[in-house]
């Protein structure tokens, strides 16, 4: 069955010992040490965005409720009847046309 495999892959299976031995061992730990103080200063610049996005956010959900607010209370009780009876005049006046 393994030689079958090895016919299949066209060539020897090479053994683990001899795929290490292509890299040399100190130089992978130093790129990984580069690679991740990179990734430690790549993750800090999300973390700071994600801050920023997050305050501004924040302030947006202010402004919207207090402009919600100032909207709110434009509309006193007074002003808000008087658009009522404007909106029931308009419908009396206005005809439905329907299957044209």
């Amino acid at each position: 069955m393994e030689e079958e495999e090895h016919e299949v892959y066209g060539g020897e299976i090479p053994d683990v010992g001899e795929m290490e031995g292509d890299l040399d061992a100190h130089n992978a730990d130093v790129d990984m040490s580069a690679a991740d103080d990179e990734a430690v200063k790549e993750l800090d610049e999300m973390k700071k965005r994600l801050k920023e996005m997050e305050e501004e956010a924040a302030a947006l959900r202010e402004m919207q409720a207090k402009v919600e607010k100032e909207m709110g209370a434009v509309q006193d009780p007074a002003s808000a009847a008087a658009s009522q009876a404007n909106k029931e005049e308009t419908d009396s006046r206005s005809v439905f046309v329907g299957n044209v």
